[in-house]
C-alpha cells in the first residue's frame, strides 16, 4: 500500500496473515483499469489514515473478489438501528 499512486491496485504478491494497518472500507465499483493486470476489474474503495496526498485524495482501490491482501482477515462492522 505504501507505493500505490492510483487506479486499482491488484498486487501479484501480497500478504494477508500479517495485517497491521487499519483503513475504512467505503465503498465499491465494477469496473476500474488494473495497470498490472492489464484489464478492468471490480474493486474496493478504501479510506486511508495517511491524508490527502497520499493515494487518490486519500483513498485506495483495491482488487474485489479474493480477498486480496487480507482485506477480508480483521473485519470490524458497525449496525445502526433506525426507528
Amino acid at each position: 500500500m505504501q507505493t500505490y499512486i492510483g487506479g486499482v491496485s491488484c498486487p501479484l504478491i501480497c500478504g494477508k496473515r500479517w495485517v497491521n494497518h487499519g483503513v475504512l472500507m467505503v465503498g465499491y465499483g465494477s469496473r476500474g483499469y488494473s495497470i498490472l493486470r492489464f484489464g478492468y476489474k471490480p474493486y474496493w474503495i478504501i479510506k486511508n489514515s495517511w491524508g490527502k496526498q497520499w493515494g487518490e485524495n486519500g483513498y485506495y482501490r483495491l482488487c474485489r473478489g479474493h480477498g486480496m491482501c487480507g482485506i477480508n482477515t480483521m473485519v470490524s462492522t458497525v449496525l445502526t438501528q433506525t426507528t
